[in-house]
């Protein structure tokens, strides 16, 4: 019995001795490198249906071309313009250019906008003057009532004329939509609006060499 009590005491100095160097590192001493990297932006949103959307917006088109557009070095200007500081989404453009045989028809971008049950994908389709001349839902997560209100032709039809610097709000240039489809809405003309600003950016922008691809419209 009396054997244990030495070998008892000895482990307490040792614990205690341990704690007293524990405590004497800093915080920063003691913290673990992190292995978490930032989170990735999203990637561009893709074009689906190219061929039916082509002949319902663009009824005699015969191919396109797909071009990107880089616009991160534009930040500063886009800023200003956006009213926020571009995404990280936001830095590439997919453009695709809509032609009848030769002849420049206009642009088609997609859009991915945030409604409120989920991402709402838009298909836009801009004249030569950098104005809408159409638009559709590509893909949404919105319950029935909602899509109904963003399909609704006449609401979409006061999409079209519409440039970059245009009003764009709701219960003004752009008619009021239930109160259930507001948020959703609000998102589809934002987004239409930065989509705008986005493509006149776009224009003045570099391209990579190997961005350019042509599409035969069959």
């Amino acid at each position: 019995m009396n054997r244990r009590i030495p070998l008892f005491a000895g482990a307490s100095v040792l614990i205690l001795l341990m704690a007293w160097t524990l405590s004497k590192w800093s915080p920063s001493e003691l913290q673990v490198e992190s292995k978490v990297s930032p989170p990735e932006p999203m990637p561009l949103c893709p074009w689906r249906e190219p061929e039916a959307d082509m002949q319902a917006l663009f009824p005699a088109a015969t191919r396109y071309e797909a071009e990107t557009r880089i616009l991160s070095g534009l930040r500063l200007e886009l800023q200003a313009r956006l009213g926020r500081m571009p995404s990280g989404d936001e830095n590439a453009l997919h453009l695709f250019r809509i032609y009848r045989d030769q002849i420049l028809l206009g642009t088609v971008v997609t859009r991915r906008v945030k409604g409120d049950f989920g991402a709402i994908e838009l298909v836009l389709a801009l004249g030569t003057d950098q104005q809408v001349r159409g638009w559709r839902v590509q893909r949404s997560r919105e319950p029935a009532t909602i899509i109904e209100a963003l399909s609704d032709p006449a609401w979409q039809r006061s999409f079209e004329g519409k440039g970059a610097d245009s009003l764009w709000q709701l219960g003004h240039d752009i008619p009021m939509v239930t109160s259930a489809a507001l948020g959703s809405a609000a998102a589809v003309v934002d987004g239409t609006r930065s989509a705008l600003i986005l493509v006149e950016a776009a224009n003045h922008a570099p391209s990579p060499k190997d961005a350019a691809t042509s599409h035969a419209h069959l």
